[in-house]
């Protein structure tokens, strides 16, 4: 389903998170200074109600809208219709994620065909990784839930044209949560795609390394952000953010990062949210000398660099829209039962969407979906609650062949 576009909505029912595209005077009468901004709280809910008294609201997907009417509907009808649809049982999660697999699985191979070709010194079609920007900002426009559980899908080691996907996707996600306009989207998904194509020109057996890298190897990994720069420059075509990114993605606001030291406001907002996306993927994927962490514990690291090397709003932000259990999560409840989370909930973090698909036993079940937040019981009549959160193929229950085949779990 396309994003609802211009859909008027009184002011005194708009909700944190709405896009607001229009009002009902020109902007030029208001006190805006942006023509289209997302509500970020309730001090812009009252500021938009003391100026407009209705505006026109973009909502980003489906959810959003039906989250919208269920709060304003007057018709107990049709609020019923629309529990269920949130809720019901004839929610298919295969249909959801066989696009979204699909259209990843194109950029892959796109991106490792790029990445080979920069590796041998060949040039590389821009427009095609261009087109297929595009097309990934409108799957997630249209779907995105099942694009974030895309980069959920962690191999034993991500190469670098895998990390660089995740942190399109991701970057392309969250820049959608903060209200960038589509345009916006796809300058900064291109960039988080092409941020470390300079990779490729570094020695391979450092990148491949197991164990940790001495000085000489760490000072060679840290010229890939000029390498970066050097292939990209060579394109006519690419923004001046895309570039900036590509260079200075390794920044850091106390000046501690390479190869400029900028800092503070020479780091530009693009710079800054790629970054924490990069630091984030790079953290919860498996590497050549460690494993992956936990999303609690990369939200941990980051935060642990709040204002000296990343932006303190923007991590709050990110880990707000990201959540504790992101889509894609694989929980184990209380009483056993293991789950796929569906969506997240901003406003009961505990408390997600999930898709029940084994028993207490971890044997597969007949799948029920259950929204946390609704207090759905188990069959013991106890409020669902969950105990853990695992990455994709833990107790067996792949997330790939789900959506391909069905559900299939690896009995031990």
């Amino acid at each position: 389903m396309q994003h609802l576009k211009r859909v008027k909505v009184f002011s005194e029912n708009l909700q944190p998170g709405m896009f607001v595209s229009e009002l009902d005077r020109d902007w030029s009468e208001t006190t805006f200074l942006l023509q289209g901004f997302t509500i970020e709280g309730p001090a812009d809910v009252d500021e938009v109600k003391r100026q407009c008294k209705f505006v026109y609201v973009d909502f980003r997907s489906e959810e959003q809208f039906k989250n919208y009417k269920l709060e304003t509907t007057a018709s107990t009808t049709y609020k019923q219709q629309l529990q269920s649809s949130m809720a019901g049982g004839n929610y298919n999660l295969r249909q959801k994620l066989k696009p979204a697999l699909s259209r990843t699985r194109k950029t892959s191979r796109l991106m490792k065909g790029v990445m080979d070709k920069i590796m041998l010194g060949e040039d590389f079609d821009l427009h095609a990784v261009r087109d297929s920007v595009k097309e990934n900002v409108k799957a997630v426009l249209q779907n995105n839930e099942a694009m974030l559980m895309m980069t959920m899908l962690k191999s034993k080691n991500e190469d670098v044209a895998e990390h660089c996907l995740n942190v399109s996707i991701l970057s392309i996600g969250f820049a959608q949560s903060l209200g960038y306009s589509e345009a916006q989207l796809e300058d900064i998904g291109m960039a988080a795609l092409l941020h470390d194509v300079g990779q490729m020109k570094v020695d391979q057996r450092i990148l491949k390394k197991k164990g940790k890298l001495n000085q000489n190897e760490r000072a060679e990994i840290g010229k890939h952000p000029k390498f970066g720069f050097d292939i990209l420059s060579a394109k006519n075509d690419l923004t001046p953010s895309c570039i900036d990114v590509v260079m200075s993605h390794h920044e850091r606001l106390g000046g501690q990062g390479y190869p400029r030291g900028l800092k503070d406001e020479q780091i530009s907002q693009n710079v800054r949210l790629i970054s924490i996306v990069d630091v984030f993927d790079s953290l919860t994927s498996h590497q050549t000398y460690r494993k992956g962490m936990s999303v609690m514990d990369a939200y941990k690291v980051l935060m642990a660099g709040k204002n000296s090397h990343f932006d303190e709003q923007l991590i709050l932000k990110f880990i707000k829209w990201r959540s504790i259990f992101p889509p894609g999560s694989i929980v184990e409840m209380e009483n056993g039962e293991v789950g796929i989370v569906i969506s997240a909930n901003s406003e009961h973090k505990l408390k997600p969407r999930v898709l029940l698909v084994l028993d207490e036993y971890k044997q597969p079940r007949k799948e029920r979906l259950i929204n946390m937040a609704k207090m759905d019981l188990d069959p013991e009549s106890k409020p669902y609650k969950i105990i853990k959160a695992y990455e994709n193929m833990a107790f067996g229950v792949d997330l790939q062949e789900y959506a391909e085949k069905g559900l299939k779990v690896k009995l031990p």
